[in-house]
């Protein structure tokens, strides 16, 4: 555990500033490995009484001296650092007070550090009696977690099996990685630690599990059991069956309830790995039970939704479902559903290797994982002769994909169709020419292509056409981005793409971002998954423009946690990994930043136009871990320009503003105000003239602030005013007095502009009127009686606040008066209330 300025978790920090803000005492000791060898030497460094603590003393004359200075106050906590390089005689010490009752204590240990013989005595004394309680662990976490304990980094689809299997448990999963290196189920790789296995099971984790639920009674054992064999169960019906059974497993931790896509309860064993060990065993006694118990339970009918049962369904799910064990429950539930579908798909195809069959097939192998390994081989053994021109469409763009990642795979699908079905042609002829857009921006050839794309009898030329004009910046009309419009799953995943885009771009340039955000996103059992990552994706880069960290890294976290690699997002995937490195550097926590990007560089060759799907901007990460800011900002604007220069907009203009932040220059606003000549992006010269007025120390700056219009400008206005402030303080430039009074109203007005909306659900049609901030409502029907003084002093306002807040009111609904203000809010209002003009 470290500071932030080490780059570290900051957990031990933020715990300390959590409790001194409730009223706590808290008593900071930090254990040092140079002071392990002498006596009271963490103490003598930590307390501020120290000269009492003489080497002489005995560990219990030191705790009644302790005793009697924690008795001053009350509420006292020990933040103990390192835990386990106190030395002996400190630990002789400490311990009593919290065996007593005296004192709370919080012990910190770093994890999986293997403890000498002294080291183990004092972790015993001083934990007589510790319960150790931890937040579930994020999917990045676990992926450092195993980097620590193998030494290098991990496949994807390990990591997804392992947060799965352990629901985010520290020492499960530490258990889970040890136990499959030594059953030599994952093995190293050329850059990573790899495995063929879909399970990680293995029998070294039958004591992880028997310790886990040793103090059972007899019936909360076997509805364990039957829940295990279940996989899942609604929630409400076991609770109805068994409620004190249900109740101890819930108390003990044993299980978590999550919302399945549909919305209902249901309740699984946790960690996941208990389901494995009870499916291992042979069936015995206890097996039948179970089995019997499982019978009992499916002919329960569901109780009525305001019963007891569901009552205490949702009092216990309050207690179970964090957000970490919510999406290990689902993960796994999606995970067994699709493993479920792959069975009998493989089946079929075995049966019958038609292509409906082998279209079947490989799309299981997308939701379940294995597609890499063998959709090549269902490729290869399915005739190339159909009828039907979309299946063989389908398959000759799988040969497609499979070929352009270097796979091992044939084309006869792909010539057959060229030869059979002519007309679908183009289709083929559009794909390459957006694999050659994602890798290379808007080349010669692309732009040629792009002037008259040919027709196809699927549209697939069509949907890559709209694909690459959004990417550029071209802003669609809403009706043209409709959000399914094909069966074949590659062109469903570019409109998806393209629809996301359309909608984004639409919901920045009238200000409703929140209202997109509002509508919330799941996957459901079945469901192709790339729309749901492309959403989170894109979300994340919203939030994080919105100024909500926090929720940009949770919504990546989400959605990485869902399940296996697959080609047709592999792009998608690196740019996640990095793009969450980003985040959590952001956010102080650089070694799981560190993990995440070391992850991301198994995809060197993969491309596209979006941010962060290149790997220089993985490059640009590593300058900044290592090397900081200025290298780092250099790095980026180069990756800017060069993103520009393929007309890749939203990737430039997030590199830009990445440069921009870490060292505020010229260049980087100039880079923005050449993206200002689009339509799309329009706003960003006056967010750079903003900037540009910052840097020179305009005391006028307020009145560039008053042109920002939308809350993503105002929002990131609001961070280019921090890290310029930041640069100031850096250099010590001289500031200007009427400039720093400038900056304070500049905060208090971005500190307004961004107070959070009230959710809506999304109307069909947005008046102009609707789209005023709560605070812009309040003021403008003011403005038919008062003055903007007599306003200000009604809503304890400053004046030109107030000012600010009625020209942009006037430039939403495009008035030039206030009398007109005040009449369209009227009319807004009566309108809104039903009365007629009579």
């Amino acid at each position: 555990m470290g500071g932030q300025e080490l780059g570290k978790t900051s957990l031990l920090g933020d715990l300390e500033a959590s409790l001194s803000a409730l009223g706590f005492n808290v008593l900071r000791i930090g254990a040092d490995p140079a002071l392990a060898p002498i006596k009271y030497g963490a103490l003598r460094e930590s307390w501020i009484s120290s000269d009492r603590f003489h080497q002489s003393s005995s560990p219990v004359e030191l705790t009644a001296i302790l005793t009697s200075e924690l008795a001053r106050s009350t509420n006292s906590v020990l933040l103990i650092d390192d835990a386990e390089w106190l030395d002996v005689a400190s630990a002789q010490a400490l311990a009593p007070l919290m065996n007593r009752g005296i004192v709370s204590g919080v012990l910190v240990s770093a994890p999986f550090r293997q403890l000498t013989t002294e080291q183990r005595a004092t972790s015993r004394l001083i934990r007589a009696d510790a319960r150790v309680e931890l937040q579930a662990l994020s999917f990045e976490q676990v992926g450092v977690l195993c980097e620590s304990i193998l030494g290098a980094a991990v496949s994807p689809e390990i990591i997804s099996e392992i947060f799965s299997m352990s629901s985010g448990i520290t020492g499960i999963a530490a258990d889970i990685i040890r136990a499959a290196q030594a059953a030599n189920l994952i093995e190293p790789g050329a850059d990573r630690w790899v495995s063929s296995q879909i399970r990680l099971w293995s029998v070294h984790l039958e004591e992880t599990v028997e310790r886990v639920f040793a103090h059972l009674s007899d019936e909360a054992f076997r509805l364990l059991h039957a829940l295990s064999l279940a996989g899942s169960m609604p929630a409400d019906r076991v609770h109805a069956y068994d409620p004190d059974s249900t109740v101890l497993l819930t108390h003990r931790g044993l299980v978590t309830m999550f919302r399945d896509p549909q919305g209902e309860s249901r309740i699984s064993p946790r960690p996941a790995l208990i389901t494995d060990f009870f499916r291992q065993r042979r069936v015995d006694v206890l097996h039948l039970s179970a089995v019997g118990l499982l019978d009992e339970l499916s002919r329960i009918p569901a109780p009525p939704p305001l019963s007891a049962a569901a009552t205490l369904t949702e009092s216990l799910a309050a207690r179970t479902a964090t957000k970490e064990t919510h999406n290990a429950g689902l993960a796994r539930y999606i995970r067994e559903e699709a493993e479920q579908r792959l069975a009998l798909a493989a089946q079929d195809w075995r049966r019958l290797p038609n292509p409906p069959h082998a279209i079947s097939y490989i799309d299981a192998l997308v939701q379940a994982g294995g597609y890499q390994g063998t959709a090549s081989e269902v490729i290869e053994h399915t005739p190339a002769s159909s009828e039907n021109a979309v299946e063989m469409l389908q398959l000759a763009l799988h040969e497609q994909l499979l070929g352009a990642s270097g796979r091992r795979s044939s084309s006869r699908h792909t010539a057959a169709l060229r030869a059979h079905h002519t007309d679908f042609s183009p289709a083929l002829d559009a794909y390459e020419m957006y694999m050659k857009f994602s890798a290379e921006g808007l080349t010669a050839e692309v732009r040629q292509w792009l002037d008259s794309p040919a027709a196809d009898p699927v549209g697939f030329s069509q949907t890559v056409a709209d694909y690459i004009h959004a990417s550029t910046g071209r802003v669609h009309p809403l009706s043209d981005a409709p959000d399914s419009p094909a069966r074949i799953p590659v062109q469903r995943l570019i409109a998806d793409q393209t629809h996301l885009i359309t909608v984004v771009r639409h919901s920045a340039l009238d200000d409703s971002l929140e209202r997109l955000l509002a509508d919330p996103i799941s996957l459901l059992p079945g469901d192709d998954p790339v729309p749901f990552l492309v959403d989170s994706y894109v979300r994340s880069q919203v939030l994080l423009g919105l100024g909500r960290l926090a929720e940009a890294r949770s919504t990546l976290s989400q959605a990485l946690s869902v399940g296996n690699l697959d080609l047709r997002f592999a792009v998608l995937y690196a740019a996640m990994l990095r793009w969450s490195a980003f985040l959590h550097y952001r956010d102080g926590r650089t070694d799981i930043a560190t993990s995440l990007l070391k992850e991301s560089r198994g995809y060197p060759d993969l491309r596209g136009p979006m941010p962060g799907m290149r790997p220089e901007f993985g490059d640009a990460l590593e300058v900044l871990f290592d090397n900081g800011p200025q290298e780092a900002s250099e790095r980026f604007l180069v990756e800017a320009q060069a993103c520009n220069d393929r007309s890749f907009v939203d990737a430039s203009w997030a590199m830009a503003r990445f440069a921009f932040q870490l060292n505020p220059t010229e260049a980087a606003l100039d880079v923005l105000d050449t993206l200002g000549q689009l339509q799309s992006y329009a706003w960003s010269t006056r967010l750079s003239t903003f900037a540009r007025a910052a840097l020179r120390q305009d005391p006028q700056i307020f009145n560039f602030i008053s042109r920002l219009t939308t809350l993503s400008e105002i929002s990131t206005a609001a961070d280019f005013l921090e890290d310029i402030e930041r640069v100031h303080r850096d250099r010590g430039t001289k500031i200007d007095p009427r400039y720093v009074e400038a900056v304070a109203e500049a905060r208090q007005a971005f500190h307004m502009f961004q107070e959070p909306v009230a959710v809506r659900p999304r109307p069909e049609h947005v008046s102009a009127v609707e789209s005023l901030t709560p605070r812009e409502l309040e003021i403008a029907p003011l403005t038919a009686t008062l003055s903007n003084r007599e306003i200000a002093d009604r809503l304890t306002l400053s004046i030109r606040t107030v000012e600010n807040h009625i020209a942009r009111s006037m430039k939403k609904l495009g008035l030039s008066s206030r009398k007109d203000l005040s009449t369209a809010l009227s009319s807004a209002a009566i309108a809104a209330s039903g009365v007629g003009s009579d």
